[in-house]
């Protein structure tokens, strides 16, 4: 791949700014690219979808995603950052998808086997229905 790419990346993990740049630029081979920086914030199912009642979240994960950003813009990459409230990982990224080249996924992001099957059903989905490549690394390679 080359040219400029709209990459979306949930934030599941800690990761470094040098070794996702490395992913993208070397691996991917996208040397011009736009990254948004997405959480996920899960709501529980008796909780109401209100950014209001999750302000004070919201603006502590903007302001680490914010820092992580800044990091990446240092070495010269473009960024954007998102918070979206959902009941779960999948539904938020879907929320999202539409208008991204790429979505890179770190690998366990959903935890146990069980969720990792149901989940490896819903990526399909997305796969299908936004018809954006869907790149899942390990997270070694993000340093998470």
């Amino acid at each position: 791949m080359s040219g400029s790419r709209k990459i979306l990346l949930p934030v599941t993990c800690t990761f470094s700014p040098d070794l996702l740049k490395a992913l993208i630029v070397g691996r991917l081979g996208i040397t011009e690219a736009e990254v948004t920086l997405l959480k996920v914030l899960k709501v529980p199912r008796a909780s109401p979808l209100d950014e209001n009642a999750f302000s004070e979240d919201i603006e502590r994960i903007e302001g680490e995603l914010r820092e992580l950003a800044g990091k990446l813009e240092e070495s010269g990459m473009r960024t954007n950052i998102r918070v979206v409230l959902a009941r779960n990982l999948v539904t938020g990224i879907e929320g999202c998808l539409k208008g991204y080249d790429v979505l890179i996924l770190p690998s366990e992001s959903f935890g146990g086997l069980l969720r990792k099957v149901l989940s490896r059903i819903s990526i399909e989905r997305l796969a299908r229905r936004y018809r954006t490549p869907i790149v899942v690394v390990g997270r070694e390679l993000l340093g998470c």
